[in-house]
């Protein structure tokens, strides 16, 4: 007989549920699930730029990236390696809206089931596991990952993980569990790392706090099996690991990074309620208080809450899991607790809570199995009242005081006190979206706990009957969120991610300047711009940032602090595009591949936010290249110092090099001149940048900040630049080793097994 609650039922359940909470987003926008914020900013442009790319057959340049950028290193961390994605790959561009639906839905009902198959095997009530998996696949982590997309992909196969790990502790599925890292490395290396970080606190609690008596060489047994799928993915981790190094998120100050983790001491709060009360909005709060609105710090479990959580963290037991999960919650309260999960390169964000909410639940489950005491409930109760008091009442009164009652007082406080309250936004009045978050937030609160002491009273033993309950209340919470996130951006600048592309061909000769907020539009519409919102940019770009005045922030956002039409001729900028669409010619458009006859020593030049001294630097680019004192001596017969004054609108004049072509694979030119020369691309020089003159390979200079030239002889010569993604041959080959030697083991295994 099928067993009620059981994964094919399990599956239903869930695809229903994720169907009923979008169907509202997808009738309003024809079928197309389009979200707010990053969902809409990042993941439909870097989906769109990686299906054309791939489908190029030389993905391993990105134009549309800004100036460019390396493809496989940077994009691994958003899509093109994670399975989640082929589906998009496969279908048309018009239907990528449509495509994200079915791929948003596969992706909870995979949680559901990957988290029912842990949850199973520790919880004996089988519909406690059921409604277990229903709330790990519902969470707030979860809900709250939408803004991100790509995380979701995280979720729903991190519980193949620990259930392997089990396994392998017992001496079964030791590849199985070799190739779920594998995929977990394919969908995203940085969340590797913190699964990685998990795995060793993981198998610790399992083998010093099991029942049975594991032994170091069943713990050597699971760390080889796991490092073997780590190598597994060096075809996607090593390019990662190559491109990540080449930016300042990889390379910044073990000293800054102190300093921020102690900046996150005030982030307490927004941890504390993430795990007591729904989120509301990644966007806003109900209390104003916006610290680290885009740290994913959510881990509230639907229905459950906090309240069994409190219980198992109070529990003095010996169970594996109820001391884990005690260890788990003491460690993300603590300063740079949560900085381990990223070895310490990230302080701020709790984007490990995927483990955490598995854990929480798996607790939790456990606490109502073993038939809770009343006084443990009360206390528990008492706990999240006390806590949920604090966190959301310290905030409602430093608005009231700071923005209402004594205003003036922000002018005798310490500057430090006040950036803090400007930045959380204590220092301003509520406005007509806090009330609405305000309300959703009651809603989601009280459509969790008020269910949950109504069924402590009547149905203490959580019979089968709270199953259907349980799924209206993820629907409700989860359908809450995305209804209110969902109205936060106006319509036509959310709506451009329907836009059709100029072309489908990556060939590039220019590029376009769009004039709207919609930092990827350039990936939309496959015309290499100068808008860009992305987690990384190189040290090349960032250095040419530094020199003209893009700001340069951890944000990486390609805002600026300049004005000059000169760079549309540093940037061979041919198209201008307002904000109503409209196009013109740039009237300063110089070709990619003009020559330089001087240069600039840029030894002691710093970041500005002057507009006088960028525009300055900028147009002085348009006669002469800023180089350092090292690259200067190696061009000095080719370069003379800039020596007075001249007019750049003249100087823009200039030829550039000709049947000039850009691919996903590099470049092409012809040029030719009376003279040998320096010959100028506005492309950063990245690591894995080749040229050739005529055929011959030549040395690469950088120039500008961080951006190419080579020397060219007189006459005409043909120009080839190929980008060569560093890391991925190497990568590949490791990857094809371990696989080899896994398919090896496998079959020792498999012979072994029909032997005895």
């Amino acid at each position: 007989m099928k067993q009620k609650y059981s994964s094919s039922n399990l599956f239903l359940l869930s695809l229903g549920m994720i169907l009923i909470i979008i169907l509202p987003v997808m009738i309003v926008n024809n079928g197309n699930l389009y979200l707010v914020g990053d969902y809409m900013s990042q993941q439909i442009p870097f989906i769109r730029e990686s299906r054309r790319l791939l489908l190029s057959g030389k993905p391993f340049w990105s134009a549309n990236t800004f100036l460019g950028a390396n493809f496989l290193g940077t994009y691994s961390f958003y899509n093109y390696a994670s399975p989640f994605y082929w589906p998009l790959f496969l279908l048309p561009e018009n239907l990528t809206g449509i495509g994200l639906s079915v791929t948003f839905a596969l992706k909870h009902v995979i949680a559901a089931l990957t988290a029912h198959l842990y949850l199973k095997r520790y919880v004996k009530t089988s519909h406690l596991a059921f409604i277990g998996a229903l709330i790990y696949a519902f969470s707030s982590f979860t809900i709250d990952s939408t803004y991100f997309f790509h995380f979701i992909d995280v979720i729903a196969v991190f519980p193949l993980i620990p259930y392997l790990v089990d396994e392998v502790l017992e001496g079964r599925k030791k590849c199985l569990l070799s190739l779920v890292v594998l995929l977990n490395g394919m969908i995203n290396y940085y969340f590797l790392v913190s699964t990685s970080v998990f795995f060793l606190i993981y198998l610790f609690f399992r083998v010093k706090f099991s029942d049975k008596k594991y032994t170091f060489k069943d713990a050597l047994r699971c760390i080889i099996f796991y490092a073997l799928g780590g190598f597994s993915a060096m075809f996607v981790l090593l390019p990662s690991l190559l491109s990540l190094l080449e930016t300042n998120k990889a390379t910044g100050s073990f000293a800054s990074s102190i300093v921020r983790g102690l900046g996150t001491i005030p982030q307490l709060l927004k941890v504390l309620k993430g795990i007591i009360l729904p989120s509301e909005g990644i966007l806003g709060s109900a209390t104003g208080f916006e610290f680290s609105n885009f740290n994913s710090n959510a881990a509230f479990l639907p229905f459950f809450g906090a309240l069994f959580l409190f219980v198992a963290v109070r529990k003095k037991s010996d169970k594996w899991y109820f001391k884990l999960i005690k260890f788990l919650f003491i460690l993300t309260i603590v300063p740079f607790g949560n900085g381990l999960f990223s070895f310490f390169t990230n302080m701020s964000y709790t984007r490990w809570y995927y483990a955490f909410v598995l854990m929480a639940t798996l607790a939790s489950i456990k606490v109502i199995e073993e038939k809770p005491t009343e006084d443990e409930i009360k206390k528990s109760a008492k706990t999240v009242w006390i806590i949920s008091a604090i966190v959301v009442g310290i905030p409602l009164l430093l608005k009231l005081i700071c923005a209402y009652l004594f205003p003036s007082a922000l002018s005798i406080l310490p500057e430090g006190a006040v950036n803090y309250l400007q930045n959380a936004g204590l220092a301003e009045k509520f406005t007509t979206d806090d009330l609405r978050y305000a309300i959703v937030f009651i809603i989601m609160t009280a459509a969790s706990y008020i269910p949950l002491f109504i069924t402590l009273k009547k149905d203490k033993n959580f019979s089968p009957k709270i199953v259907p309950v349980v799924a209206v209340i993820c629907v409700v919470i989860y359908g809450c969120y995305i209804s209110n996130e969902a109205n936060i951006f106006e319509k036509p600048e959310v709506y451009r991610g329907n836009d059709a592309s100029v072309t489908e061909e990556v060939t590039y000769t220019h590029r376009t300047d769009y004039d709207f907020s919609f930092a990827n539009y350039p990936q939309i519409a496959n015309e290499p711009g100068i808008g860009n919102f992305i987690s990384f940019k190189s040290h090349s770009t960032a250095a040419f940032c530094n020199l003209v005045g893009y700001e340069n922030t951890l944000h990486l956002n390609s805002k600026k602090y300049f004005d000059t039409p000169a760079i549309q001729s540093v940037l061979s900028i041919k198209t201008l595009v307002d904000e109503n669409g409209n196009r013109t010619d740039a009237p300063y458009y110089t070709p990619f591949g003009f020559s330089y006859d001087y240069y600039v020593l840029s030894d002691d030049i710093e970041y500005t936010t002057s507009k006088k001294e960028n525009n300055r630097r900028i147009e002085t680019m348009t006669k002469a290249c800023f180089v350092d004192s090292e690259t200067a001596e190696k061009l000095k017969e080719i370069l003379k110092p800039l020596d007075g004054d001249f007019d750049w609108k003249e100087e823009y004049k200039k030829e550039g090099a000709e049947n000039f072509v850009m691919t996903s694979s590099g470049f092409t030119a012809t040029t030719k001149g009376s003279k040998e020369r320096l010959l100028f691309f506005s492309i950063p020089h990245d690591n894995g940048w080749i040229a050739f003159v005529n055929g011959e390979e030549t040395e690469i200079f950088t120039v500008n900040g961080g951006l190419m030239s080579i020397i060219v002889p007189e006459g005409e010569c043909n120009v080839e630049f190929k980008f060569v993604t560093p890391g991925l041959k190497a990568g590949t080959i490791i990857s094809i080793m371990s696989l080899l030697s896994l398919g090896i083991y496998a079959i020792y295994e498999r012979k072994k097994s029909t032997s005895v």
